[in-house]
Parts: C-alpha cells; structure tokens; sequence
C-alpha cells in the first residue's frame, strides 16, 4: 500500500516539474528571450540515438527507421531539435492504443531542404482541428492528456529555425503524421 502511495506521489512529482519546465520555456519563447545556438549537427545521428532510445523504452511498439544516414551536418539548434524530436515521440507513443503499434521515423535532406516525418498508426486526429493543434494550451484531445504546450513550443522552436511544422493524416499508417520541413542555408 505504502509502495503504491509512494509511485503515485512520484508521478505527480514528475507531472509537477514537467509543467514547471514547460511553463518556464513557454515565457522564454513567448518573451523573445531565448536565441538559438546553431552549431554542425550530424543529424543522422541524433535522431538515430532518439529512434534508439525510444525502440528499447517502447519494446511492445514497432519502430522503423527511414532516416538518411548520408545527409551530412545540419546548421541547427542540437538542443532545442532534439526537444522537439522528443515532444513529437512521447505523443506518439502516448495515442497509440492498439496491439500492433508503429511508429516510422523518417529524415532526409533534398534540394537544400531538412525534412523530419513522425508517423503512427495511432488515432490520428479524429474530430481534431488540427489548426489549433499548436496553440497554446490545446490539447487536441478532450481527455485532457497533455498540458497543451509541447506541440505549442515545437512550433516555436521550428519556427525559428526559419522552417515549418504540420500536423495530418498519415498516408502510410492513417495515424497521426507530423512534418518537419527547415531550409538548410
């Protein structure tokens, strides 16, 4: 009973810094005050060890990887990217609700353009407006599941790497798809 109590408590905690955290970055981002710090990035690889991390965190989910391993180095924010990348899984993972669960993780560099394509075979954006999917404190869901923020800082974040972020239905998995599209300079 204690032990049960105990887990619980954790997880409350755990929810309590993640919307402290979420809420400090939404005020850097909506106030300006935060600037990116673009380095060379090899891409290929920070998302293949995303891709990585999430295949062992997630065995009973399906992941497959179509991302280029020859797209070179990429001018961009490592950190801020992969905060992104991140958000993007843990929604995926987080609407999936069948037994044979996927998710494709697929990047590639074309004609001066970085794209990132996160797919699922999830439940999609069924009675979503998925206009309003990355406003602030939408949650795109009428259960409440996140706190509304994450799609809203992964706009903001792609945004200001001078690129663009959408949200569909997937062709290949008819779940939700979101893509990534950044001009590489």
């Amino acid at each position: 009973m204690l032990k049960q109590e105990l887990n619980l408590l954790n997880r409350e905690l755990i929810k309590t810094g993640e919307l402290t955290t979420k809420l400090f970055s939404v005020q850097y981002f909506d106030t300006r005050s935060v600037a990116l710090f673009r380095e060379q990035v090899q891409l290929s690889n920070l998302l293949r060890t995303e891709y990585e991390i999430y295949s062992r965190m997630y065995e009973q989910v399906h992941f497959i990887n179509l991302i280029d391993e020859d797209m070179r180095f990429v001018e961009i924010d490592k950190i801020q990217f992969q905060q992104v990348i991140t958000n993007l899984l843990q929604n995926a993972v987080k609407f999936l609700d069948k037994k044979d669960s996927v998710i494709i993780m697929e990047a590639y560099r074309k004609k001066g353009v970085l794209s990132v394509i996160i797919e699922d075979n999830g439940r999609g954006f069924q009675w979503i407006n998925v206009e309003s999917l990355f406003d602030q404190y939408v949650t795109g869901s009428r259960e409440l599941i996140g706190l509304g923020m994450g799609l809203y800082l992964c706009k903001k974040i792609i945004n200001m790497h001078g690129g663009t972020i959408i949200a569909s239905i997937g062709e290949r998995l008819w779940g939700a798809k979101f893509s990534i599209d950044i001009p590489l300079h």
